[in-house]
């Protein structure tokens, strides 16, 4: 398997790793977190959710429609202060999730090898490639799906609240 269809394959699985995750935890467990400045389960879904939309899809928007464009950063903390993440519903942002996650995947299902070297400037890092971008959207991805991954172990474990089923006992 080539880059960009090992690439496809390994972003395509993140809505539904992330909604695997998320099943069965009550409200509280959602939002629970481990410390002050860490991002809660549902913090974690929400922010993949717009760094999605106004992150990569929208790079990749850019780098395939226009040359050598500028890329936007996205300040995902500010998201979630501005946005209240941990009073948002989780499955409506898994939900949208998925429908930019499906439409970014076909997008690149259209792109050729060559599209991999397209330019661009992006914000805070420099000169980038989409193959660079793509690694990058991997790592975030990976990064926010380990980090839902142990919240949810410390939930199961007890060291969170304990999962909504173990509740009514």
């Amino acid at each position: 398997m080539d880059f960009l269809a090992e690439t496809i394959a390994k972003l395509a699985v993140t809505p539904g790793q992330a909604e695997e995750l998320v099943r069965g935890l009550s409200e509280q467990q959602l939002s629970w977190k481990a410390a002050p400045e860490v991002f809660s389960i549902r913090e974690n879904v929400l922010h993949l959710r717009d760094i999605d939309i106004e992150g990569y899809a929208k790079r990749i928007r850019l780098l395939l429609d226009e040359p050598h464009p500028s890329l936007p950063d996205v300040n995902g903390r500010k998201l979630a202060r501005e946005r209240n993440y941990n009073a948002q519903p989780v499955q409506l942002a898994l939900d949208d999730l998925r429908v930019s996650r499906s439409g970014s995947m076909q997008r690149l299902r259209d792109c050729f090898t060559q599209d991999l070297d397209r330019k661009a400037e992006m914000q805070g890092v420099g000169t980038i490639d989409l193959r660079r971008l793509l690694e990058l959207w991997m790592q975030h991805d990976a990064g926010h799906i380990a980090d839902i991954a142990e919240l949810r172990r410390a939930i199961e474990t007890g060291e969170g609240p304990v999962l909504a089923e173990h509740q009514a006992a």
